[in-house]
């Protein structure tokens, strides 16, 4: 699969983690809403997490899957590259987060719902070119 074809299958990818994402977010923001940036870091960690597994399924099986290891000792290699670009991933997300949404609520004055919103969005597209790179060239490389 060329890299356009490759980065198509990636975006088709994110757009269902986008939905896992910001459903996730959403609902837990909808159970217990905050300004609260800890709970908000607290909330978007948990989103990324079951982002990133939906990620996982769907990387390995369709967009990587010729890069992609299922069995034999390689399989924990590509399985603990995922796991750190994974951790960068939410890292990436989390920094984001907590920097623009406060921003965003205490200088625009923007109310914590849509702040939060608009910060996850930002983040999400920080950290998807990010890991669309780390999932490349370090995870699947020979895809």
């Amino acid at each position: 699969m060329g890299w356009r074809r490759q980065f198509l299958s990636f975006v088709v990818v994110g757009l269902s983690n986008t939905t896992v994402d910001l459903g996730i977010f959403n609902l837990l923001f909808a159970l217990r809403p905050t300004a609260n940036v800890n709970w908000l870091i607290a909330y978007n960690s948990v989103a990324v997490v079951l982002a990133i597994v939906n990620s996982y399924i769907w990387n390995t099986r369709w967009t990587f899957r010729r890069g992609a290891v299922h069995t034999g000792s390689r399989v924990w290699r590509q399985r603990a590259l995922f796991a750190g670009q994974s951790l960068l991933n939410i890292l990436v997300n989390d920094l984001v987060v907590l920097f623009i949404a406060p921003y965003l609520m205490a200088i625009h004055g923007l109310p914590p719902r849509l702040a939060s919103n608009v910060a996850k969005g930002v983040a999400m597209i920080v950290a998807s070119l990010v890991s669309f790179g780390a999932m490349r060239f370090l995870v699947f490389p020979g895809s």
